[in-house]
């Protein structure tokens, strides 16, 4: 497993708007059912992404190291650049006010999933980092799973705790979501940057 992938993964992974979702999800009734049904709904698509571009940057041979020109390089830049194009999009987002929580349906719940679950110029550099090393099939649906349980990690962890210690975690979610409120735009502006200068850097180099 590459350890690209797995890095930009969990940075992908850090988005406090999935955390302030699923902290809303927790609060209305049957919070479980609701939980259960946006998680399926965000894993399923976070998965199809996940499997498709794997494979149709496989079966096109665009990330085939083996070539005399190394066309993944091109692509690493590309990815650098969407990475940081999405930085510049999350710093200059305004925020908005939270508003008054109030009852999701059945498929506002799926909507939301779905919404959490669509992929980012950082998930798909982790899926391009898979791709790049050539794994055969057995080991691309292994990688493919892991990096999406990583990337859906801040709507599986207060979900899973949940189930367990309902008023403990809903405590925990609000004292996190104050927090990421002051300084989540920051670390996440910071690791995208990082992330997608590496990228950048990465592909010029091997094009040099």
């Amino acid at each position: 497993m590459s350890w690209e992938a797995v890095t930009t993964a969990l940075v992908a992974a850090f988005s406090p708007w999935t955390l302030l979702v699923v902290a809303g999800l927790l609060s209305q009734p049957n919070a479980r059912r609701l939980a259960l049904i946006f998680l399926i709904s965000a894993g399923t698509l976070t998965l199809a992404v996940g499997f498709a571009v794997v494979l149709a940057l496989s079966g096109t041979g665009v990330d085939d190291p083996h070539k005399h020109r190394d066309p993944s390089a091109g692509i690493d830049v590309a990815v650098g650049v969407a990475v940081l194009a999405f930085a510049v999009f999350i710093a200059r987002r305004k925020s908005k006010p939270s508003k008054t929580r109030r009852e999701v349906g059945f498929l506002g719940v799926i909507v939301l999933g779905l919404t959490v679950g669509s992929p980012s110029p950082l998930y798909l550099a982790s899926l391009h980092s898979i791709s790049k090393s050539r794994p055969g099939a057995l080991a691309v649906t292994w990688e493919v799973l892991l990096v999406a349980a990583l990337v859906l990690l801040l709507a599986e962890i207060p979900v899973l705790l949940f189930l367990f210690a309902p008023e403990r975690t809903a405590a925990a979610l609000h004292a996190a979501n104050g927090w990421l409120a002051v300084h989540g735009r920051a670390i996440a502006v910071g690791a995208a940057t990082v992330v997608g200068l590496y990228f950048v850097i990465a592909g010029l180099v091997r094009l040099a």
